[in-house]
C-alpha cells in the first residue's frame, strides 16, 4: 500500500474540513499522523462502489480518488448476516481511515468511509459514539430516534447523540458518507428494534 496515494485522500479531507463547519465545529481533524500499512481487503460491494463515477463539482476529488483506490483498500463489514440480511451485506461497506485501526493511526477520532449501493436499508443500531455523518455523494434518508426524518445530499449532515437509535435507507441513489466519532472509539455498534 502506497501512503503517497492515501495522502492525496487525506489532503481532500483537510480540505473539506476547512471548508465545512459542520465537521471542523464537530471535532478538529488530526494532523501529522503515521501511516498504517493495512493489507486490502476487497470485497464485493466496494467491486459496486468502485463502478460508481461521479463528475459533480461537490466533491468528486475526494469521490473519484477512494474509487481509484478501492482496490487497495481494507473494506469491512461489521454485522452478520443473521443480524441484516444477505442483501445489505452485498450492498454495504466501510473502511477506517484515520482511528485507532485506520490507515493513519489517531486515538483521538476515527473517520471512516461508509458506501450504500441504492435501494439499501441500513437497520436502526446505535453506539455509545456521538457521531456525524457528511454525506460526500449520493443521497439517503436519515432517521434518528426522536428526530425528524430527512433526506440529504453531498454536503449535508446529521449528528447522532451517544445511544441514538438510527437508521439510513438509499433509492434511486447510492450514497457515500464520512462518519465520524470524536469520542468512545471503541464503542460496539448494535442493532436495535424501534
Amino acid at each position: 500500500m502506497n501512503s503517497d496515494l492515501f495522502n492525496k485522500i487525506y489532503n481532500e479531507l483537510d480540505l473539506l474540513w476547512e471548508k465545512n463547519s459542520i465537521l471542523s465545529n464537530f471535532v478538529e481533524l488530526p494532523q501529522a499522523l503515521n501511516f498504517n500499512n493495512i493489507k486490502s481487503n476487497y470485497i464485493k460491494s466496494a467491486k459496486k462502489f468502485y463502478n460508481w463515477k461521479i463528475d459533480t463539482k461537490k466533491n468528486s476529488n475526494i469521490h473519484n480518488l477512494i474509487r481509484e483506490l478501492s482496490p487497495k483498500i481494507n473494506w469491512k463489514q461489521n454485522y452478520s448476516e443473521k443480524d441484516v440480511g444477505k442483501k445489505f451485506l452485498e450492498n454495504f461497506c466501510y473502511f477506517e481511515f484515520i482511528g485507532p485501526e485506520g490507515i493513519f493511526i489517531s486515538n483521538e477520532i476515527s473517520v471512516y468511509f461508509i458506501f450504500f449501493d441504492k435501494n439499501t436499508f441500513y437497520t436502526w443500531h446505535h453506539h455509545e459514539a456521538e457521531e456525524i455523518y457528511f454525506v460526500l455523494s449520493g443521497k439517503a434518508k436519515f432517521e434518528s430516534y426522536g428526530d425528524k426524518s430527512e433526506i440529504l445530499g453531498p454536503n449535508q449532515a446529521r449528528f447522532h447523540k451517544s445511544f441514538q437509535p438510527h437508521s439510513l435507507t438509499t433509492q434511486e441513489d447510492k450514497c457515500l458518507s464520512i462518519v465520524v466519532w470524536r469520542d468512545k472509539l471503541d464503542s460496539e455498534v448494535s442493532v436495535v428494534k424501534i
